[in-house]
């Protein structure tokens, strides 16, 4: 029994995701190129932040669980919301 067809399939599933980092959207934003993950996470922070500021106000963080927990969940809430939204094709 030879390792050949093992290493074969082992070296054809580790090269594999080198081929999909040329999959990312990237944006041009004057002139210079970002990629769209990072536009997508200042707009969740910014989105959290506006949330929370309104929870805040409508008195309703207290009730929700420790801060800690609640701001980064929302973060990532609105940063996976936004990246669906403008870029699930």
């Amino acid at each position: 029994m030879t390792l050949w067809p093992t290493l074969r399939k082992a070296a054809v599933l580790t090269s594999f995701p080198v081929f999909l980092t040329a999959c990312d959207p990237m944006l041009s934003i004057q002139g210079s190129f970002w990629p769209a993950w990072i536009i997508c996470i200042l707009a969740g922070l910014a989105a959290s932040m506006v949330l929370m500021w309104q929870l805040v106000r409508y008195r309703l963080a207290p009730h929700l669980g420790p801060p800690l927990l609640i701001a980064p969940s929302l973060w990532a809430l609105c940063t996976f919301a936004i990246w669906l939204l403008f870029y699930s094709t």
